[in-house]
């Protein structure tokens, strides 16, 4: 009877004992250090050039219709965004954003006065268009204006 005891009794006190032990003997665990996290583009990042190709919007004004032409490439970071964009329903729909905010812009502030169509700076101009790009698609980091025409017919 003792034996049966001694065998049933023994774990049941000593296998607590030991795991609480086994706790305060252990080498404390390793903190790692912790990364800095960079939110936005870096030196090292590459970016990946996605043409826009050339679109055209009229701007209705009071006296005559202004007709610009713009040849669009945003520079995307990251390979897998790049990808995920660069399939027909992505470049379409980065497209139709580029369409939307030019023709926002130019319809809102009457934005080229008339003749002010040479003095324009394209690249606060880009800057402009990819700051708003930039609140719809995360991964677009700037823009270029290749060829920015525009003219002037009467209205009629």
């Amino acid at each position: 009877m003792k034996k049966i005891l001694i065998i049933l009794l023994g774990p049941l006190l000593l296998g607590p004992a030991g795991f609480f032990l086994g706790k305060m003997l252990a080498p404390p665990p390793v903190v790692p250090e912790p990364v800095p996290i960079e939110a936005h583009a870096t030196a090292n990042e590459i970016l990946y050039k996605m043409p826009l190709g050339k679109f055209t919007i009229q701007v209705m004004q009071p006296k005559d219709i202004l007709h610009i032409m713009i040849d669009f490439d945003v520079y995307i970071a990251g390979a897998s965004e790049f990808e995920r964009l660069n399939g027909s329903n992505g470049r379409t729909r980065l497209r139709d954003a580029t369409i939307s905010i030019v023709s926002d812009m130019a319809e809102t502030t009457l934005w080229i006065a008339h003749g002010e169509e040479k003095n324009l700076d394209y690249a606060v101009l880009a800057e402009d268009i990819t700051r708003k790009l930039h609140r719809q698609f995360g991964a677009i980091r700037t823009a270029k204006i290749n060829l920015f025409y525009s003219a002037r017919s009467s209205r009629k």
